[in-house]
């Protein structure tokens, strides 16, 4: 007995299910600007036949550190993995959500690409696309004030792990450029606008050429030109990618005005702008450009490639897929950066210039520099 063609359907391949975390939903610019382009990123992929199936993307908002705590990022995690059986997940985006749920990415073996600056976001299953980094941040900071002739330098970080980590890698920049730090004053992430009106009067008091923060921002930022404004006192003034909000938040920009800032974006990397005329062709809608939507091409177009190159549909196989990428050119940072995986290499961006110098003035930010490499 023979069977007759078409007695026995085939069903319609499942989607690929991929999670995207937040633990900081209070910031809907970055976050929303981030799940737009991976949305986008994976339909392309598919429409273009890059992947054979669509990809279903598991968004899971939630209020994690510093406003919230630490276990709501393990309990998201595992959700996503344990019950939604996820291939993989992007996010979450700050070191103090990404740490707690390291060791489950690490002993789940789910691989997870996120945004988080710290050098201890590490292992089998961890992988980085940083919009910034802990370490690399301070280093392009410290080349760029020597090459402005800046050398005394009043450090205000946050409080805790993050601050702590910026600034033992700003001790090296100094170093390195012939800095030297006069006062390092911490405040909470979370600091009342008289703490930091404290703080920023201490600063005063050494009388540095510069002045740098070095933490997440979210909280602190606003009420920085506040408290300079109350001491009378406008030095230069430069921040690390708690700056990036200013170029997609007309309102923090304003909060921001004035500043010098660490940031990925730059309007000079036809990456970005070829990647943003085909969003709007999908959408219908110009994107808002910025460091949040380029990190969201550059992690969707990674994991559409693991996906793709993936050799079994497990969240191990998506692992071995990322692994193969070499010289994606990246959507973030100046012209010529590239994504590139390994194996034992999973920190994505590669080139000097990932980084770069923008300033708040006037209701928008500005391109200012690359740091020399010297």
């Amino acid at each position: 007995m023979t069977d007759t063609p078409g007695t026995w359907p085939v069903p319609e391949p499942e989607p690929h299910r991929i999670g995207m975390m937040t633990g900081i939903p209070h910031r809907p610019m970055f976050a929303d600007h981030f799940i737009d382009a991976l949305r986008f990123t994976f339909a392309d992929a598919f429409e273009s036949g890059l992947i054979d199936r669509p990809v279903e993307l598991l968004v899971r908002k939630y209020n994690g550190q510093p406003q919230g705590p630490a276990h709501r990022s393990i309990e998201v995690f595992r959700e996503l993995v344990e019950e939604q059986h996820v291939l993989g997940v992007a996010g979450p985006f700050t070191t103090d959500n990404c740490l707690p749920i390291l060791p489950h990415v690490n002993s789940l073996g789910v691989p997870t690409v996120t945004l988080c600056g710290t050098q201890q976001w590490s292992g089998p299953a961890a992988f980085n696309l940083s919009n910034g980094g802990m370490a690399d941040e301070p280093t392009v900071i410290g080349a760029w004030l020597k090459s402005e002739g800046m050398s005394r330098v009043g450090i205000l970080k946050d409080a805790g792990h993050i601050g702590d980590e910026y600034v033992s890698y700003f001790r090296n920049a100094a170093q390195m450029n012939g800095l030297a730090v006069l006062l390092e004053v911490g405040v909470s992430p979370v600091a009342t606008q008289e703490r930091v009106t404290d703080a920023v009067g201490l600063l005063k008091d050494v009388r540095p050429d510069v002045v740098v923060y070095l933490g997440v921002g979210g909280a602190v930022t606003p009420k920085l030109n506040p408290a300079f404004e109350v001491h009378a006192w406008s030095p230069t003034r430069i921040m690390g990618t708690a700056f990036v909000s200013a170029t997609v938040s007309p309102e923090r920009n304003k909060m921001m005005d004035g500043w010098f800032g660490v940031d990925q974006y730059d309007e000079r990397n036809t990456v970005l702008t070829e990647l943003i005329d085909r969003h709007e062709a999908w959408s219908g809608q110009r994107p808002v450009p910025g460091s949040p939507l380029a990190c969201g091409y550059d992690v969707g177009r990674s994991l559409a490639l693991g996906l793709a190159r993936m050799p079994i549909a497990t969240p191990d196989g998506l692992r071995r897929g990322l692994e193969t990428i070499r010289r994606l050119p990246a959507a973030n940072g100046a012209p010529g950066t590239i994504v590139t995986f390994g194996p034992e290499d999973h920190r994505g961006y590669k080139g000097a210039d990932y980084l770069i110098i923008r300033r708040a003035r006037g209701g928008t930010t500005e391109f200012v520099a690359t740091a020399p490499v010297a």
